[in-house]
């Protein structure tokens, strides 16, 4: 994908997610909206103005809207454990209490081709400044912390490597002596998502492991990238 030709995005609008709102609300009144960081996107605020919407033509609803601090798989670990508890019966506050020990738990890492992407777009991870793009060096980047910002944890060079060096740091953020769960997205490459995945399921006991394909969106926002998101 040329820089130059790169699609742009917008961010969720709020008649959007006031149509979701009134959708849910068919089956439940008690629900819960699990955003990506919010220092990311607009989005975010998109959802509290449909959640003022919603509540003026159904006061009923209880509307609940988290900030997950990351994105990708491990967002989708948080709204998936969130709905689980919620399959269970579980009561609005126990839910919403697994999706906030879920927010503290999950770690995203990710390597990509380029910061040009995210520099373009006014989102360089924190630790960038003066990190070139220099040939064949792969930046990882990641969510590490709950401070919802991604930040460069460390280059390698050369696509092999990267991989290696995504596994390897599997250690630095998970008990590893207990099953991790596991999720790997890809962008342009089913095969480096595929080797990814061989990697971790031969070096970690895996309770879960998914290979899913990453978002338009998110691709056009970090250009060619392959991620690594888990928790124990």
């Amino acid at each position: 994908m040329d820089l130059n030709d790169a699609p742009s995005t917008s961010a969720g609008n709020p008649g959007d997610f006031l149509q979701a709102f009134q959708d849910c609300g068919q089956t439940a009144d008690d629900m819960v909206c699990i955003l990506v960081s919010k220092v990311l996107t607009a989005t975010f605020e998109s959802a509290f103005q449909a959640r003022k919407m919603a509540r003026m033509q159904h006061p009923e609803y209880n509307i609940e809207i988290l900030d997950s601090h990351t994105s990708a798989g491990a967002l989708g670990f948080v709204v998936l454990e969130t709905a689980r508890a919620a399959q269970e019966g579980k009561s609005l506050e126990e839910v919403i209490k697994v999706a906030r020990d879920m927010i503290s738990r999950v770690i995203y890492l990710s390597s990509v081709d380029t910061l040009k992407y995210m520099i373009k777009i006014g989102r360089a991870p924190r630790g960038s400044s003066g990190l070139g793009d220099l040939f064949q060096v792969k930046p990882i980047i990641g969510f590490v912390d709950d401070s919802g910002y991604t930040e460069v944890l460390a280059r390698v060079r050369g696509k092999q490597k990267s991989l290696e060096k995504l596994v390897d740091m599997v250690d630095e953020y998970a008990d590893t002596s207990q099953k991790i769960h596991f999720m790997i997205n890809y962008s342009n490459s089913f095969e480096d998502g595929q080797e990814l995945k061989k990697l971790v399921a031969a070096r970690y006991k895996c309770e879960e492991l998914y290979l899913t394909e990453y978002s338009p969106v998110m691709c056009s926002a970090t250009g060619p990238v392959i991620g690594l998101s888990f928790y124990t």
